[in-house]
């Protein structure tokens, strides 16, 4: 209870520079919301094209996924002190954090320049971008092994990568809950990707939600709801089994 209300202090507080306690903007959402919902609706005739996206943002989603996940389970070793000797270590954590610290939406960017518009700009932001935290997720994972296990395996032999695979081995739930969180996290990532032209159901929001197409707009909103519920559940099951 005491946490709460210092979480409502700080918010009113912080509220007040934002001008989020005036009464007038909360009158004013009030008439917006008022003149906007009646324009809303769905566009049945759009429903194959919100299809066809949601299946183009799923593809790039997935193959984020898998390409990070390829990525990481190399970096991450070079980044445990575990693995290779500290300072080795410390460049390979540097380049994990600098990979995670530009957000995906400036990768997609990227990409755009670099391959020009389309789902293939999407995919290789969302591969880069998942290599990041995947490797954070997975140095962290091998570095959770209890000590007698990883002494164990460093007295037959095992140094480098062989040690690092072995013990990602013992990790493999942990392994696999972090991946299928990734693609869970990738799939609401590459709707906002869309935004910059790189692909997905993203791309169409931007463009009817530009020309005021309100009902357009809501049309792959839904299927972008249904899709990620779809993968969270998938995910959901996925754990359940490992």
């Amino acid at each position: 209870m005491r946490l709460i209300m210092i979480m409502l202090v700080i918010t009113l507080i912080l509220s007040y520079p934002l001008g989020l306690i005036d009464i007038g903007v909360w009158a004013k959402v009030g008439v917006n919301i008022a003149k906007f919902l009646p324009e809303l609706g769905v566009r049945w005739d759009l429903v194959g094209d919100a299809l066809i996206a949601s299946y183009e943002t799923l593809i790039i989603s997935l193959l984020g996924v898998s390409g990070g996940t390829l990525i990481a389970y190399i970096l991450a070793p070079l980044a445990s002190p575990l693995i290779v000797p500290p300072r080795v270590a410390l460049v390979g954590r540097m380049t994990a954090n600098a990979i995670r610290t530009v957000p995906a939406i400036l990768w997609a960017i990227l990409f755009v320049i670099l391959v020009g518009p389309g789902p293939k700009a999407g995919a290789l932001a969302l591969i880069i971008y998942t290599s990041g935290y995947l490797a954070k997720f997975f140095y962290e994972s091998l570095e959770a092994i209890s000590r007698e296990h990883y002494d164990s395996l460093r007295v037959i032999g095992l140094r480098g990568l062989p040690l690092a695979f072995a013990l990602y081995s013992h990790a493999k739930r942990y392994i696999i809950s972090n991946v299928l969180f990734m693609l869970e996290y990738n799939v609401r990532t590459a709707t906002i990707l869309g935004f910059v032209g790189a692909g997905g159901i993203g791309y169409y929001i931007m463009n009817y939600l530009g020309m005021l197409n309100y009902q357009a707009t809501l049309t792959f909103v839904i299927f972008t709801l249904l899709l990620v519920v779809a993968i969270d559940l998938v995910s959901y099951i996925a754990r359940l089994r490992v």
